[in-house]
């Protein structure tokens, strides 16, 4: 991922969501960090997530890494948000795009299935989307796919669903991340 020239505004969300970010999120199951540029100073248009697998879940015991790209206007418009591990699940692509509601728009829904309460605020932020990301790993939303693969085989054949997502995300896994 490129980096990406931030508004002052954005910048300063996103250092204040960092300071957040350090004491809260590893409790809530994920590190997030911005992305360090080869000079060893932070990109804070793009961040890793690293994602510990829920204990129950098909990715206990995991942690899966993903990346959000921010854009020049955040918090006004949502990140985009791509898993780095391999996945294979229904709301996400399989370039590793993830869809969810709260990373789409008002006006970007032409199916009109997600009610618009459900879309990006700039209320939301990376602990939120994290959050539902996880959220949605453990329950997927087969109704609107974006993997169709995914969703049949989680529909038709839930056992070989289970077996095919957690071997994956054991082999992807890195190692487990711990609060710094």
């Amino acid at each position: 991922m490129a980096k990406r020239s931030l508004s002052i505004p954005a910048l300063n969300r996103l250092k204040a969501e960092e300071k957040n970010l350090v004491s809260d999120a590893p409790e809530c199951g994920f590190l997030a960090e911005p992305q360090l540029q080869s000079e060893g100073l932070k990109d804070y248009s793009t961040w890793d997530i690293y994602i510990n697998g829920s204990e129950g879940s098909l990715y206990e015991g995991t942690v899966l890494h993903a990346a959000i790209e921010f854009s020049s206007d955040y918090p006004i418009t949502p990140p985009k948000m791509r898993f780095v591990s391999k996945m294979f699940h229904p709301n996400i692509y399989s370039d590793g795009k993830v869809c969810i509601s709260t990373l789409h728009v008002a006006d970007d829904d032409p199916s009109a299935y997600e009610s618009p309460d459900e879309k990006w605020t700039p209320v939301h932020g990376i602990r939120t989307i994290v959050l539902g990301v996880i959220s949605i790993l453990n329950e997927p939303n087969i109704v609107s796919p974006a993997n169709v693969d995914a969703s049949k085989m989680f529909k038709d054949d839930y056992e070989k669903y289970c077996n095919t997502v957690t071997a994956l995300a054991r082999k992807e896994s890195l190692k487990r991340v711990e609060k710094k």
